[in-house]
């Protein structure tokens, strides 16, 4: 499941390189349209022995051209599921390159344990708002092992 994430992920990079996948408005859009971004988690997180099936929603706003604020939640599936609630910063370096921060609380069987996570990924825009960024987390929990979390967000724009 782990190598099959990370080939998507690399999949969908290496495909932004041979096109161009720039909509008619740009996600920095300066009058106000497409600074907000719903979009759906898919996902796996590594918990060492174990990976499990994730999934969530994510909600970002882009405060400037290189700037974005939000927040997301996550449940892994397994015999601990556990839900992730995080709110965070994003930095766009370039195009469609994203790096985040974010601070949260991981819940598994009424735990409460608190994760910093830090994100890098890819957004590829198509026509019409839509879009779908590979990405890679690194969730920090306080008291316990580190996770990786490798997945795919598909969005929208409005």
């Amino acid at each position: 499941m782990k190598i099959t994430a990370i080939v998507l992920c690399v999949f969908f990079s290496v495909g932004v390189v041979a096109a161009d996948t720039e909509s008619e408005q740009k996600h920095s859009d300066v009058e106000g349209h497409h600074k907000h971004v719903l979009g759906l988690f898919l996902g796996v997180t590594d918990e060492g022995d174990d990976y499990l099936e994730t999934y969530g929603i994510e909600y970002a706003y882009r405060i400037h051209e290189y700037w974005s604020v939000g927040g997301g939640i996550e449940h892994a599936k397994s015999g601990r599921d556990s839900t992730l609630a995080i709110a965070g910063v994003g930095c766009w370096p370039d195009q469609g390159l994203f790096l985040g921060a974010g601070v949260g609380r991981k819940d598994p069987r009424d735990k409460r344990e608190k994760t910093f996570r830090a994100t890098i990924g890819y957004e590829i825009e198509f026509a019409g708002g839509w879009g779908i960024a590979p990405q890679i987390n690194w969730d920090f929990i306080d008291g316990h092992e580190d996770e990786e979390v490798y997945g795919i967000v598909i969005g929208k724009r409005f």
